[in-house]
């Protein structure tokens, strides 16, 4: 009898001790899996933000190597008329002393060739054109460098704000619209990744309207050591003989 206890008793036991050890192993499984997890995540989210390896990038001063050097087409409408290009600058307005590979030779073109990490790769976009310049961008808000004809002082719009009397939608109310390569987009435009030989135009005019064809659609940009070649975009048609002649040219944009 008492061997039948003790029999039962290390059954008992054993059968304690195997479900701790599969806990144990369960439990260890869990923690590797959070472990894996973990580091994905944070590959993940250090890929998102590192632009090695992603164009356009600076040129290796150890090498020689040079860099990329990228030609993006830029125009905005306000109200109905395309406003001269902004003017050339190659420092940050932020701060003079900056000398900056996101710039504009007043050309009605982004110059793009990274002098830095930080300004190259997925870090070259639009909205880092736009602050270099002491301008801004957004999906209901616009600061650009000069206004309208009959009211060059007027450079901010916001959604509901009315076209300044004299301009062609005059009285009317605007939205910020913006499109890449003559299509129209829906997402914040300081967060558009420049690319070489791409159309980008952006405005303000009423929600029934689109921006139209850039008049420097097919241009050519200044001769600034990148081998510049005229924009030729498929899904672009020119609405002038390019920029240096209709720069500000008031052209109908059209009914989307």
């Amino acid at each position: 009898m008492a061997k039948s206890k003790y029999t039962r008793a290390r059954i008992r036991a054993a059968g304690r001790q195997g479900k701790r050890r599969g806990g144990g192993r369960w439990f260890a499984a869990a923690m590797s899996l959070i472990v894996l997890f973990g580091v994905v995540g944070i590959v993940l989210v250090r890929g998102g933000s590192d632009s090695s390896g992603v164009s356009p990038q600076p040129g290796n001063p150890t090498t020689g190597a040079p860099g990329d050097h990228w030609h993006t087409a830029l125009a905005a409408n306000i109200c109905g008329e395309w406003i001269s290009p902004p003017a050339e600058f190659e420092n940050s307005a932020e701060n003079i002393n900056v000398r900056i590979g996101i710039h504009t030779h007043g050309d009605g073109f982004i110059h793009t060739h990274p002098f830095t990490s930080s300004e190259g790769g997925t870090n070259a976009t639009f909205g880092r054109f736009l602050s270099y310049g002491g301008w801004s961008a957004s999906e209901d808000s616009l600061s650009l460098w000069e206004g309208p004809a009959t009211d060059p002082g007027k450079t901010d719009f916001s959604n509901g704000d009315k076209c300044p009397p004299g301009t062609l939608y005059a009285g009317q109310a605007g939205v910020v619209k913006y499109s890449v390569n003559c299509k129209n987009q829906f997402r914040n435009p300081s967060d558009v990744r420049l690319t070489d030989g791409e159309v980008i135009a952006i405005g303000f005019v009423p929600k029934s309207y689109s921006l139209g064809v850039p008049p420097n659609a097919t241009a050519t940009p200044a001769n600034d050591g990148g081998n510049p070649k005229a924009i030729n975009t498929s899904g672009c048609r020119t609405a002038g003989p390019g920029a240096s002649e209709a720069a500000t040219t008031t052209t109908l944009p059209v009914k989307p």
